[in-house]
Order: structure tokens, then sequence, then C-alpha cells
């Protein structure tokens, strides 16, 4: 690869980058690898970049994609007790059976606590990393001053400290927002006080926000007409990394009664309340002996919602929980499978809502059924690209597994997405905007506010 330097024009300087961000590698976290890949990216084209984290070097296998001396990791202080979660199923690849009452105690009781520190603690359960994540780049700089401070969060948390280094430093900064924060998300269940409280903080930190950058343009809006602030859109991308080689899909797979079975498979975190995979087991229910010829594999933390589904659709054979599962295997889970399944919500308020896990998905190439708003952003990108289908009656649903079922059994293999519907959607067709938004910011050509 050929790297360019991406100098200022009048003085001949490198650009320096500060990226705040609480998770980064070696964490495997979702949230670590849009911070992770611009970090890269940057350093690739000649950037100065320092990141400052929450993340200790020990703490996951990822890759980091800087050398160790240029990130900064302060550990949080005083450690908060986070709970511990037991509604995750048995990593043995078992089926769903009945939870035990126990389990569905702890795990209510769990809910229960992480719901009354989303309550109490502000901005977010990371508010104990501000102070020291200040401190630890103040004392590791050493004279060096970035040109800009990048922040991406959730957690928000994260927004405080940049905001606060970019002010001392009397540099600009931006706030790069994979979820939004007070207004607009509805992910984050909260109380209406404590919701006003957020908002307030929010538009007190954003009043010296150079530029913001989100997801997808409904997201960019809803912050563009709260806050008064420049907001731009860059979407996450694909990242890549080897495909697996076709495996499961070179002939059918059986029943045991000589039919070919469908395999389908969903990857990643489960939302209590936003993400229902109930529609899915009502559907496999509903093919009746057919039931026995569609599986199901559940990859990811789920608080009991899955199990709890299965048992009331009846479906526990045509299921099998994984648990939380590293990268690597839910890569290959997904490779393995005919089908992908993509739980959203089914709610206009989750139009702008662009899940990483989409990106997953599309490298690996097998037809996705969406469960969610057939008028969002997601459910679009899927249409335009061929690359799946969006269904949320029970009824429908499982008129399009019959549907696999009859192609499976007919052809041995469901057809690959074609490789064109990846085209633009790489991470690096993405962050070539993202430096340019970074240039504008450190050379004082961006907008700040605009009219509200």
């Amino acid at each position: 690869m050929r790297i360019v330097t991406d100098t200022h024009a009048d003085s001949g300087t490198t650009r320096r980058l500060l990226i705040v961000s609480y998770h980064f590698p070696p964490a495997e976290t979702v949230g670590a690898r849009r911070p992770a890949a611009l970090a890269a990216f940057a350093h690739q084209h000649g950037w100065d970049v320092r990141v400052l984290t929450a993340i200790g070097a020990d703490q996951g296998g990822e890759r980091t994609p800087l050398p160790e001396a240029q990130v900064i990791r302060a550990l949080p202080a005083p450690r908060i007790p986070r709970p511990t979660s037991t509604a995750a199923a048995p990593t043995d690849g078992g089926s769903a059976g009945r939870t035990p009452p126990l389990r569905r105690l702890r795990a209510g009781v769990n809910r229960a606590l992480v719901r009354a520190g989303l309550e109490v603690l502000v901005p977010d359960a990371q508010v104990n990393w501000i102070r020291p994540a200040v401190r630890a780049f103040r004392q590791a700089a050493d004279g060096w001053r970035p040109d800009v401070v990048l922040v991406s969060g959730p957690p928000f948390s994260g927004f405080l400290v940049a905001a606060s280094i970019a002010r001392r430093l009397r540099v600009p900064w931006v706030a790069d927002y994979r979820d939004l924060w007070s207004v607009g998300n509805e992910y984050w269940v909260r109380s209406a006080p404590r919701r006003a409280v957020d908002e307030r903080l929010e538009r007190r930190v954003l009043r010296s926000v150079t530029t913001c950058v989100t997801v997808s343009e409904p997201l960019a809006e809803t912050v563009r007409r709260t806050f008064g602030v420049d907001t731009r859109v860059v979407m996450n991308g694909i990242d890549r990394r080897p495909v697996p080689a076709e495996s499961a899909h070179a002939g059918p797979l059986g029943d045991g009664r000589g039919r070919a079975t469908l395999t389908l498979a969903h990857t990643g975190y489960v939302y209590p309340g936003r993400r229902d995979p109930g529609p899915l087991l009502d559907a496999i229910a509903l093919l009746g002996p057919d039931a026995a010829r569609v599986h199901v594999v559940f990859a990811g933390v789920d608080h009991g919602i899955v199990r709890a589904a299965v048992e009331r659709a009846g479906v526990a054979d045509s299921v099998t929980l994984l648990g939380q599962v590293s990268q690597e295997k839910s890569w290959r889970v997904q490779a393995d499978a005919d089908a992908l399944v993509l739980l959203m919500w089914n709610d206009p308020r989750d139009a702008g809502t662009v899940t990483g896990k989409i990106f997953d998905y599309l490298q690996a190439r097998r037809p996705i059924l969406l469960l969610g708003y057939e008028g969002g952003v997601a459910a679009k990108l899927l249409r335009d690209r061929g690359a799946g289908v969006v269904h949320n009656e029970p009824a429908m649903i499982a008129a399009q597994l019959r549907e696999w079922l009859d192609v499976k059994e007919r052809t041995g293999r469901l057809p690959v997405v074609p490789a064109t519907a990846t085209d633009g959607l790489f991470r690096e067709d993405q962050l070539g905007p993202y430096l340019q938004i970074l240039r504008e910011a450190a050379d004082g050509k961006a907008r700040r506010r605009q009219p509200i």
C-alpha cells in the first residue's frame, strides 16, 4: 500500500490527531472497531496519531492498529462494579430448553441493577474514566499537542474528556456519534427527568464542538435540528478480513429423512424490548412438520430474551444458543449459515439506525432476513443492494422460509449475495471523506453552528 503523507499546506508539518475512545483494541467489542479503523487509516496516510482509551493492553485479543507507544491507556478509577451476565446461554452448542427459575431471577436482578445505574450515573456508567483520562493525557503528552481531537461515543463520558482536553489546549474537537445520546436514542431506556438532564449536559458540551459526525442522515438531522451543530455522515463500513471458504453448502443437508434443511444465524446483542426474535420463532412454529427442517443459531448476549421466545413458540428443537462468542467464531457462524437474521426495531424511531452488524453480514454474502422498520435506512440498503428481504409478520416470514427451503431442496444451497452488493461499502471508502472532515476542523475551515 502506498502511504500518502498529509501535511499542512502552509507549514509542511504533519497533522496531529488525538482520538479519544473508551473502546479500542485489543478489546474485541463492536465499539472499538470504528475508532480503530480511523486510527489505522489516518496513520497510514501520514497523520501523527495518538489514542486515549480505557482499555488495557491485555484486555482482549484484537490487534492494536498503532504502535503501543502511541496509545495512552488510562484505567477508570474508582472501579464501579458491574452486574455479571447470567442470562447468556451455555456455550456448548446445546439447544434452547427451559430456563431454570434461579437463572431467570438473577437475570431480572441484573437488568434492574443496570437500569438503576443508568439513572444515577451521569452521563453514563463510565463517568469514573473522565478524570483519569484527562490526567493520563496531560502526563503522557510530553509536549505533544494535537491539531484536532476526535472522540467516538458511546460511552459519552468520552465527550467530556475530549471537550476538556480541547479547551485546555485551545484546539478544535469533533464528536463522533456511533449512536445518539440524549435525543434519538430509544435503546437507552431512561426516565423523563434523567433524559432532560442528559439533554442539558449534551447541549452544554456541544457548545464548543467544531463538527459532529454520525452514521446516517436521519441521525445527523436529529443532531442538527436539536443542537444547531454542523453534522456530517460517515457510515460504518466493511472491515476487510479473510472470508472463510465455502463449507456447509456444497450439497443439501438432511433432516434424517433425506430432506434438505435450512440454517439461519443471528450474531450479536439482542436488545430487550427493541430487537425481538419472537416473529421469527413464531414463523418457524407455523411451518408445522417442516419446522424440523429449519435451524436457527443465536450467537451473542441475549439476556434470556431468545430463550423466553423459544419457550413461548415451542420450537426448542429448532434453536441453538451459543451465548457470547469471539469475533472469529461469529464470522464462522455467519459463513456456515444459509441465511442471516438481522434483528432491528420495527418502529419509525429506528429509521436512522444502521447497525455495524449489517456490514459483517454483507461481507459474509449470505441472504439477509431483516426484522425491523421497512422504511429505515438499513432496509433500504438491503433492498437497493439486492442483499436481503424485510419481513415482520410471522406468516410472511414463514412464506420466505418455505421459499428458501424449496430452493435448498432443488439446488443444494441458497444463491450468495452478488459481490457488487459491497461496492463502495468497505471501511476505506468511508474513511477518506472522514479525514477530509478532520482536515477542515484542524485548519479552521469547518462550520460550527447551524440555524436551529
